[in-house]
Order: structure tokens, then sequence, then C-alpha cells
């Protein structure tokens, strides 16, 4: 391969993702290089132009993207999973203050966010109050949605009850 083809990849590498920001917030488990090999080999804060190397040079990424796999996200959990850090962002004051308390109406809404039955709701709750050093012991919304699903799989009922700890 030319240093010329090399330098277009990559110049058209970086304007498919500025045009795809949903990408960058969506999906954690990896960083700005998008899914695919790269994104298990180097992870999320590894160097991303490697990353993308693998991630192009193998056509990887495209095959995860349609099969789920290599770190990407289907469409239907790539929307919830949008609902829920929008949700957590958006609500992230209250929610602290609901979960402190075990009980409240946007707490109520957050598990049904995550998929969580009514009929569980007090196991969340009382989960989630239990947990509440460990769950904002790091700072930021999403670090906060991340640990609430920890701890939610960490809970024999709301593991089996809760269908969006993804």
């Amino acid at each position: 391969m030319t240093e010329e083809t090399s330098m277009k990849r990559f110049v058209v590498a970086g304007a498919l993702l500025l045009m795809c920001p949903w990408q960058l917030e969506a999906a954690p488990a990896y960083g700005r290089a998008g899914c695919g090999l790269g994104s298990i080999i180097m992870g999320p804060t590894g160097n991303q132009i490697s990353a993308w190397t693998s991630n192009v040079s193998s056509y990887n990424q495209a095959f995860g993207i349609t099969s789920g796999t290599s770190n990407c996200v289907p469409e239907k959990k790539l929307a919830a999973l949008l609902e829920q850090e929008h949700f957590i962002q958006a609500n992230l004051s209250t929610i602290s203050k609901e979960m402190a308390q075990g009980n409240g109406t946007t707490l109520k809404a957050y598990a049904s966010v995550l998929g969580c039955p009514r009929e569980v709701f007090t196991d969340f709750a009382q989960q989630m109050q239990g947990s509440y050093k460990a769950i904002f012991g790091s700072p930021g919304a999403l670090a906060v949605l991340e640990a609430t699903k920890e701890e939610a799989k960490d809970h024999p009922v709301l593991a089996a009850q809760c269908t969006q700890l993804i």
C-alpha cells in the first residue's frame, strides 16, 4: 500500500468518525477508532490509530457491526444504551438523591430504563441504596450508569429480571 493510499484511508476514517458522533457517546467499550478487533486489542484508552488500523485493514469492523461482535452493539441494544445515557445525564442529581433515600419516581423510571419490571423495584431500590457509595464513587453520569449496571448484575433477582443491563 502506498503512503498516499494510507493517508486517504486515514482521512476517510477521520471524517466518518466526525460524522458519527453517536458511536463515540454510546459505546464506552471502545475508543474513537470504533468497534472491531482493534478495540479489543487496544481498549478504549489505548492507541486509537493502531486500533483503527486493525479495524479497517482486515474489514473486521464491518463484520462486527453486522454481526454484533467485537464490541459492536446491535441496533436495538444501541438504542437502549443511548436512552440510558441520556436519562442518567439528564437526571443525575435527582437519581443521586432518590437512590440515597431508596425511593422516588425518578429512581423508578431509572429502573424501568434499565429494563427492570415494577415487581422488582423494591429489590432494585434496596440494592442501589446499599451500594450508593460504590455507584457514586467515580465522577460522571456514565460512570454512575456503568456502576449501577454492575451492582444490578451482582443481585440474583435483578440480574435475571432486568433486561437492559447491557
